[in-house]
């Protein structure tokens, strides 16, 4: 009993604790008006008063929150009996033996204020509107928590939803048809889920069914070329447009967004962006994510020139214009050598090998004369990228020689 007097401290002799389970071994009646010493668990508790309810059994165990746990009692020559959490439990009462205590198997949960109850330890979305016999096609669900922002489930309505012993809250919203963009995007008004919006381009308007809309899919619908426009998207509030980068999606539903804008790429010195042949999209997209203006000239041959191309540090020249020799059965034949105006001088004074002057669309261009060894050309792989991978390393070996 010693354990039993460090617990309650202020009792003056043993026999003012009654031990619950010593009594129902011996077959002896509790005695009533007394603190009763009874195993929860694996530990012993002593209570002040005869009767307790459930969830002050489990309190008293240290075991919260309550509604997480079940509580059953054992009494002499019975099975366990679940014990509710208001029900009163007379500890004199003859025949108990100990608490027993489970977590919860059984989660509680409420739709639209309606009490919901599932074995699972999960649901998703759906299955917890279903359940709560709502339609998926005309409502999607949202869980309210207390002193946070809500979850909308409305573009994940499979994600599985963890079930909580403390009932989650959820509501059902009726999905809208068509949201105007631009008219929440005025105000700066969060933009609800809905089947459709309504988004400007330029100046036409467009129905999209759905959320995110691709930077391409942006530009194929104001009707430009891919290779020669850039996406902006203009938010209220805010003076300066933002730029779309390439393979990136704009998500209608961003606050404050008020329409898609596209616009010539920009041209340095002058330069128009002639398209006198094509290149395979995985070029144009390596170029484009450069950011530096380019052109395709047919001039004897078919050209690529960049415009403005970065010269590593030991040259006379931070940048330079750089021209490829496209071979007409690119991609499966190889690109060879590297042309740069103006031509490149190493500071250190010390001359650049196999070089020679080659006219190309009425400028001089610097050769370089560096070629692949046989068969190592790629189809497939090697491409204007990796090509000019190996003109940077021409570049920067060249000057250690």
């Amino acid at each position: 009993m010693e354990n039993s007097k460090q617990i309650v401290g202020g009792l003056k002799t043993q026999e003012e604790i009654v031990d619950v389970a010593a009594c129902t071994e011996n077959g002896s009646l509790p005695s009533e008006g007394k603190w009763y010493r009874v195993r929860i668990g694996e530990q012993y508790h002593i209570f002040l008063k005869q009767f307790v309810t459930g969830r002050e059994v489990l309190e008293t165990a240290g075991i919260t929150p309550a509604e997480c746990y079940w509580l059953y009692i054992k009494l002499k020559g019975c099975d366990f009996e679940r014990v509710a959490f208001t029900e009163s439990i007379n500890l004199a009462k003859p025949g108990i033996e100990h608490f027993l205590v489970k977590p919860t198997e059984v989660f509680s949960y409420y739709v639209d204020n309606e009490p919901e109850m599932t074995d699972r330890k999960s649901l998703s979305p759906n299955e917890i509107l279903k359940l709560a016999g709502i339609d998926s096609k005309t409502h999607y669900l949202v869980q309210r928590i207390e002193g946070q922002p809500d979850i909308v489930y409305a573009w994940n309505p499979d994600e599985p939803i963890t079930m909580d012993c403390k009932a989650l809250e959820f509501i059902s919203v009726k999905w809208l048809d068509t949201v105007d963009i631009e008219e929440y995007g005025k105000h700066c008004k969060p933009v609800p889920p809905a089947r459709k919006y309504r988004i400007r381009i330029d100046k036409q308007y467009h129905v999209i069914d759905k959320r995110f809309i691709s930077r391409e899919d942006i530009v194929a619908l104001g009707g430009k070329p891919q290779v020669k426009y850039n996406v902006y998207k203009y938010l209220s509030g805010t003076a300066k447009p933002i730029r779309v980068e390439p393979g990136t999606n704009v998500d209608l539903t961003e606050r404050c967004l008020l329409r898609l804008v596209l616009q010539p790429k920009e041209q340095q010195e002058g330069r128009g962006n002639r398209q006198q042949f094509s290149l395979p999209e995985e070029d144009m997209e390596t170029l484009e994510q450069m950011a530096l203006p380019w052109e395709t000239v047919t001039s004897g041959n078919h050209w690529l020139i960049i415009y403005g191309y970065p010269i590593p540090d030991g040259y006379n020249v931070k940048q330079a214009d750089i021209a490829l020799m496209i071979p007409p059965s690119y991609p499966a034949s190889q690109i060879d050598m590297a042309y740069f105006s103006p031509a490149l001088v190493k500071k250190n004074g010390r001359p650049i090998g196999a070089i020679a002057n080659q006219s190309i669309d009425g400028k001089t261009f610097q050769r370089w004369s560096r070629h692949r060894a046989p068969d190592e050309w790629m189809p497939g792989v090697d491409s204007v990228a990796t090509h000019l991978c190996l003109v940077d390393n021409w570049l920067i070996q060249d000057l250690t020689k």
